[in-house]
């Protein structure tokens, strides 16, 4: 399998390659529209700041991404990179995302360490967590893991084509590498 990094700007783009060819994919990081649409996967990684992420891909990967899971291809997010498909974030005052999903990220609650760093148990494994804040989708049934944390939200979704994970399945040693050889062989 071919897969895509989208690289919009931010993220850590080479522990996402590394592990998604770890896991047995053909990785290319790019941003050039035409090099994605050669790709079978498309994998949007997520370290970054919600708006700053949506500013970057309004410039034209928006789209791309877009047409990817209309047409029902392989799509793979990574904390970010699942965030920016709900409808809006509470992150900097609050951003619109590209409202792929509805629902909404919010921010995790005070009354626990934020940001949520290191591990946490998804569906009897543990993956690596480092976020503040969480997305909370409107339909339960696209979600496919939960995670508590202060508050119960999306771990894991899959709908259609489409898997987002909060975690980092690239920092999360054997069950992270599990999770993408499972993707990378399902497309």
């Amino acid at each position: 399998m071919k897969v895509a990094v989208l690289d919009h700007g931010m993220g850590n783009l080479r522990s996402v390659a590394k592990a998604l060819e770890a896991a047995g994919a053909a990785v290319s990081v790019t941003s050039d529209p035409e090099l994605i649409e050669s790709c079978d996967g498309l994998c949007v990684p997520g370290q970054g700041i919600f708006g700053r992420c949506m500013t970057n891909l309004r410039g034209g990967l928006e789209d791309s991404i877009r047409d990817w899971i209309d047409d029902g291809r392989p799509y793979l997010g990574i904390c970010l990179g699942m965030q920016v498909l709900f409808q809006t974030s509470e992150e900097g005052g609050g951003y619109e995302g590209m409202g792929i999903f509805d629902g909404d990220v919010k921010k995790l609650p005070p009354t626990v360490r934020v940001p949520h760093m290191g591990w946490n148990e998804v569906n009897g494994e543990h993956f690596y967590f480092d976020h503040s804040f969480a997305a909370h989708p409107s339909d339960p049934d696209i979600v496919s893991g939960w995670c508590e944390h202060g508050d119960r939200f999306a771990a894991t979704l899959r709908s259609g084509s489409v898997l987002g994970v909060q975690f980092h399945p690239e920092k999360s040693a054997g069950a992270g590498i599990a999770l993408l050889r499972e993707w990378v062989e399902a497309a």
